[in-house]
């Protein structure tokens, strides 16, 4: 008995120093692979990049530090190119050919959601990055934001590295909102969800209706940036996912019309009432001219909340921002929009694959990481980075409330993602134009009317019905449909 437990022992023994060995071979394999050699001359790789203003500055110099440190060392550099907006960059991408390749016309990196990045892993355009980064390092990643990059039928491969993330808030001017809060005792806590801001909305049309002789003149209070997080982060909280996608890999698209119906009475029925309002190219502008006193909007948008509101060229003041979370929905599941792009590699040259590699094992080293995210407005992606003891000594804490609150969302949340499946990229563009392209139309509508005399009850009433809806709602199908067919 004694001999064979001490065999037992042995061959348990051998399994572990034979699984110890597999793991010290994967981890040397992709050393190896991973490894860069320095060229001749000095490399030049390119990096797409859609960022603007003081996200834009963080990026250049945080390349400039590369490019005189780490990237001296190795003989590379990385040049910083911005073929225009975010939805340029998607257009570009989309539009690589094989002979692109061919020819070497291509980015060596680009900033990509998972929807894009979905299509050019489908033409095998995209590095599978887990080939290059151990184990160790890739467990240093938050999981939630490694996990969005992971794209295939079994989420199999890591396409997208993230570099810095955000989620959705809830900005306020405070200063005017003082003056409504104590003039009529609203609370804040009234905004912590969806229907108690449509009825602060109300508050707030009505206190500053009353303000002058005329009827009906009363002002919004509310707009929103995104209307496809809207809809699916609203419909999540409900217990829906409008796309997902099957053990197959394939899309599937669920659009239950309760929950539509919901979505509509929460933004399209306030909205022709004139609670809400979107004028600007960007909510933070409506707040700037005193068009509303809040929105909702990427905590990395914080730096473009006016100081000022300027009523005209003679008639401004200053205002000072409050930051809540993004309201919710009554009985709704606490679910928080993870945003933020990142970077993929895209195929070629190996030798220039293993140094786009090396400049993003920099940038997600904890130091880099936590100064460059922070800098440009977004939180690190790594565990170590991801704590308030990082923004309080690299910001302090009380100087950046934006960060702070998508810290404790994102900290206190569940993470949404849009899935990687076929269509997604046109279902949220249909998402994101639908309904506020309905409701500013009929918002008009309704103020012609008035102005030709019918009252606001009526003018109201002629639009907010279940025929309307019903219209909206088959339209909506009928698109997104289209796209399966």
């Amino acid at each position: 008995m004694k001999r064979r437990y001490l065999r037992y022992i042995g061959f348990l023994l051998i399994c572990i120093l034979f699984l110890l060995s597999c793991k010290r071979k994967n981890e040397e394999q992709v050393k190896e692979e991973s490894s860069y050699n320095k060229a001749k001359e000095n490399r030049e790789l390119s990096i797409w990049s859609y960022y603007s203003g003081a996200q834009l500055e963080a990026f250049k110099k945080t390349i400039d530090e590369f490019n005189e440190g780490r990237g001296r060392e190795l003989d590379f550099s990385v040049r910083l190119m911005n073929p225009g907006s975010f939805e340029d960059i998607e257009n570009n991408l989309l539009a690589l050919t094989d002979k692109n390749f061919t020819q070497e016309d291509y980015p060596d990196m680009a900033f990509m959601y998972a929807d894009i990045a979905w299509v050019l892993d489908k033409k095998h355009y995209l590095v599978d990055l887990s080939r290059y980064f151990s184990q160790e390092e890739l467990d240093a990643f938050v999981p939630e934001f490694l996990n969005e990059g992971r794209l295939g039928k079994k989420d199999e491969g890591i396409k997208i590295l993230p570099v810095g993330k955000s989620t959705e808030l809830f900005f306020l001017n405070g200063t005017d909102w003082k003056k409504f809060a104590d003039a009529t005792g609203t609370k804040l806590t009234e905004l912590e969800t969806r229907e108690g801001l449509i009825e602060v909305a109300k508050k707030y049309y009505e206190y500053t209706d009353a303000l002058t002789p005329e009827e009906n003149d009363g002002k919004p209070f509310f707009g929103m940036d995104d209307f496809a997080d809207y809809f699916l982060i609203g419909a999540k909280q409900m217990g829906v996912d409008l796309i997902s996608k099957d053990s197959s890999g394939n899309a599937s698209y669920n659009f239950p019309k309760p929950i539509l119906r919901k979505l509509w009475d929460n933004y399209y029925v306030p909205y022709i009432k004139g609670y809400f309002s979107s004028i600007g190219r960007y909510r933070s502008d409506d707040v700037r001219t005193g068009e509303i006193l809040s929105y909702v909007g990427s905590s990395a948008g914080y730096s473009y909340f006016p100081q000022d509101v300027i009523l005209s060229d003679e008639v401004h003041y200053p205002i000072d921002c409050i930051v809540l979370p993004c309201p919710h929905f009554v009985k709704g599941e606490h679910f928080a929009m993870q945003q933020g792009a990142g970077i993929s590699v895209l195929n070629g040259n190996e030798e220039r694959v293993k140094a786009s590699v090396e400049f993003l094992r920099w940038l997600t080293g904890k130091e880099e990481n936590c100064k460059f995210a922070m800098s440009a407005e977004y939180l690190p992606v790594r565990v170590d980075g991801f704590t308030i003891q990082t923004i309080d000594i690299l910001k302090g804490r009380g100087s950046d409330p934006a960060m702070e609150e998508a810290l404790n969302v994102m900290n206190s949340h569940t993470l949404y993602t849009t899935p990687p499946v076929a269509n997604s990229k046109n279902v949220r563009n249909i998402l994101e134009n639908s309904l506020p392209e309905k409701a500013e139309k009929d918002r008009k509508e309704v103020e012609t009317a008035m102005a030709s005399g019918l009252s606001y009850e009526d003018a109201i009433g002629e639009y907010n019905t279940e025929e309307n809806f019903n219209l909206w709602y088959d339209a909506l199908l009928a698109e997104i449909n289209q796209l399966q067919d």
